[in-house]
Formats: C-alpha cells, structure tokens, sequence
C-alpha cells in the first residue's frame, strides 16, 4: 500500500503555530479541571468561562486538524471553508435544538463558533503563507 503523498509541507513556522495553538487550546480544555491551569484573569471578567470552553475546544480541534491536513493534501480551501460552515451549522442546531447529553444553551454555540473561527483564521494564513510545495511527491 501506498504512503499518502502530501502535496505540500508546511513551513517551520507554521508547524511551530499550529502545535503552540494546539497547547494553548489543550490548555484552555483542561483549565475546566485543573484549578492550577485555570486563567484567573478571565474568570474574573467571566466566571462561566470554563463551563462553555468545551466547545471552543472541539470545533478547534476538529477544524484545525482536519484543516491542516486537507491543506497539505491540496485540497481546494472552498472545501475547507464550506467544513468551516457545516461545523458551525452543526454546533448551533446542536445546542439550540437537539437536547441529546445536553442542555441547550446559545453560549456554548458561540464558543464553537469562535472556535471554528480561531481555526478558519489560521488555516486561511496558512494557506496564503504557510505552506511549500513538496518536492519529495
């Protein structure tokens, strides 16, 4: 079986970024139960803070990942972009009408949607600046 071949290799830097906003979201995820990770700062201006941050985190992680693979792929940004929109249908029909393990509640789909937004902004960088074409495919 073939290797999958990456059209494109990113650049250091942009390695660099993804992995530091990997942590920094990790970090913001666990914060909701670990007090020593918890960003007083922010629970001062907004106590519910952490109890919405889960949304956040997944729309993150799940547009980001799967984002960034599909630009080294070379796979058209449209289809990127139109992920992008689907996440954050999903997530607000999700939290506005489908009370499956969950509570409805419009914050959490805001916290997706600055989720999906953090993401769609670093995989737009990215895909202007952050990525070589890869020589090795």
């Amino acid at each position: 079986m073939d290797a999958i071949k990456f059209k494109y290799i990113p650049k250091i830097s942009t390695a660099l970024t993804f992995l530091f906003l990997l942590v920094v979201v990790m970090l913001l995820f666990l914060g909701r139960t670990v007090d020593f990770l918890k960003f007083h700062f922010i629970t001062q201006q907004y106590p519910d803070f952490y109890l919405n941050i889960s949304n956040f985190a997944i729309s993150y992680f799940i547009y980001a990942g799967v984002g960034y693979l599909w630009l080294m792929l070379g796979i058209n940004f449209k289809f990127i972009t139109f992920l992008g929109i689907f996440l954050i249908l999903a997530n607000l029909i999700y939290e506005l009408w489908i009370p499956v393990l969950n509570t409805p509640d419009l914050i959490d789909a805001y916290f997706g949607f600055a989720g999906t937004l953090v993401a769609f902004i670093f995989l737009l960088l990215t895909s202007k600046y952050g990525l070589n074409i890869n020589t090795q495919a």
